[in-house]
């Protein structure tokens, strides 16, 4: 066989799943409230298609609470929040729903990420959606945090996160019984 049917036989499928390939979009927001009230609200009216999805960075302290509501064309259309500089979500919108009320125990930067579901993604179908955030900080509200003994790693997240057997009527910030997994 001589070389160049060989480099045809080669490239041409390579060129063929490039050209299929299409590249992941992510959009980012940084959301900048302003300091001087104590109930911070943003909005975004915005849309995505596909695999894309935006990204929206909320810097915030330890004991703020985010309530995020998401309203999509597309039931198929979420949101998850997670602390930058990781993976792992605090809240996933695809099990908890479109509103979110979080208290953070840590403060830093964190990001909401709305997505499009694996099943509409494929379909390259398009979600136009509003996405409202608002950050508070109640002086009153205690901010519970997590017992060590749910974190046996010291990762601090939550080892049944890990394991997802995560339980809501679980009080997580009590020790870890000798009977819990």
């Amino acid at each position: 066989m001589n070389s160049e049917l060989l480099l045809k036989f080669i490239l041409l499928p390579v060129l063929a799943v490039a050209v299929l390939l299409k590249p992941v979009w992510a959009e980012q927001h940084q959301v900048v409230f302003d300091p001087q009230s104590s109930t911070q609200r943003i909005e975004f009216e915005q849309q995505i298609t596909g695999n894309e999805f935006n990204d929206y960075q909320v810097s915030a302290d330890a004991g703020d609470t985010l309530n995020v509501t998401l309203t999509p064309s597309n039931l198929s259309n979420y949101f998850n929040i997670l602390p930058a500089q990781s993976n792992q979500a605090v809240f996933i919108g695809s099990v908890e729903g479109h509103y979110a009320k979080y208290q953070l125990s840590k403060g830093g930067d964190y990001i909401v990420r709305v997505y499009l579901m694996r099943n509409a993604a494929r379909r390259n179908e398009t979600s136009s959606y509003k996405l409202t955030i608002i950050k508070h900080n109640d002086g009153n509200m205690t901010i519970k945090t997590m017992h060590p003994s749910w974190d046996s790693d010291g990762d601090g997240i939550n080892d049944c996160e890990n394991e997802g057997s995560c339980d809501h009527t679980i009080d997580y910030t009590k020790p870890k019984s000798k009977t819990a997994n």
